[in-house]
């Protein structure tokens, strides 16, 4: 099944997917109740203002502004380098007005569109991402997008205000849990040999992935990933078959929408408070869907 709707590629249409994320997001806080800028959200320590401070920070050090280093106080989900590099963002903007941090955001959505108009650029452009790392303009669009779509789903669980299910931004991030699927699969859980795996995204956006575990050459269990639709995987695939017929086969298929496919893929729901359908086996789904966190 192909990804629908399918994941920009071209510079274009990443650049018009990134103006949409941003432009959703900033929607979601203007319409923000006042009251409720202060709530608690699914990531540890961060209230809906804080989403909208740590985007607008990002983008900021994008755009070629100096990342402030600012005096943290002690937060308990400070567990790696990346998030306290995040946190000094968000904490220079804590206490701002919401209209400030908004403006803000519009500021940069219009700077960055400028920079990215640049009749020059490319896919292959190797720019600056966060905490100083060089990728290709593709790459860091891909994870614009999927960042910023993701703390927009943050704050519309926040504010019960699910939406936004079916833009390129969403689409972006199903089609990397797709491509991921079949790798960190296999190296997160001890599947046995005949053991196959499909994951099912039922929609908004609809997708579906897969991986099988076969004995190799040398008798060592590998990964075949499934529906790639490539006609070297599927002789490989047919030829493993073949040396192993005494192999037991067993298939266990994950269906779920794309709203509970892309939380817990971003970490913010555990499997228990996922929603989902299993065909097969209970625990292979539960095993696999624990190990499918892709966000840092």
């Amino acid at each position: 099944m192909p990804l629908h709707p399918a994941a920009p590629q071209e510079l274009p249409d990443l650049v018009e997917g990134y103006r949409q994320a941003m432009r959703s997001l900033i929607d979601v806080g203007r319409t923000c109740p006042p009251d409720r800028l202060a709530d608690s959200t699914c990531c540890p320590g961060w209230t809906v203002q804080d989403h909208l401070a740590h985007v607008a920070s990002v983008e900021a050090y994008l755009d070629g502004g100096d990342y402030p280093e600012v005096e943290l106080p002690d937060r308990a989900h400070l567990h790696h380098e990346f998030a306290v590099w995040m946190e000094h963002g968000v904490q220079a903007r804590r206490g701002r007005p919401v209209e400030e941090v908004l403006d803000e955001l519009e500021t940069l959505l219009h700077n960055r569109l400028a920079t990215l108009s640049n009749p020059e650029l490319t896919l292959d452009t190797v720019v600056s991402g966060p905490m100083g790392l060089e990728m290709p303009l593709s790459e860091l669009l891909a994870r614009r997008l999927v960042d910023i779509w993701v703390h927009e789903q943050d704050l519309r669980e926040a504010l019960d205000r699910i939406g936004n299910l079916d833009s390129p931004a969403a689409a972006m991030f199903v089609h990397r849990i797709v491509v991921a699927f079949p790798v960190v699969v296999p190296k997160r859980v001890d599947l046995p040999a005949g053991q196959s795996v499909i994951l099912e995204s039922t929609g908004p956006v609809t997708a579906r992935v897969g991986v099988r575990m076969a004995h190799g050459e040398h008798d060592e269990v590998v990964a075949h990933p499934l529906f790639t639709g490539d006609s070297e995987t599927a002789e490989s695939d047919h030829a493993d078959q073949m040396g192993h017929p005494e192999e037991e086969v067993a298939t266990t298929t994950i269906i779920l929408s794309t709203d509970a496919l892309t939380r817990r893929a971003a970490g913010r729901r555990s499997t228990l408070d996922t929603a989902y359908r299993v065909v097969g086996d209970e625990e292979v789904a539960r095993a696999v869907l624990d190990a499918l966190v892709l966000t840092p």
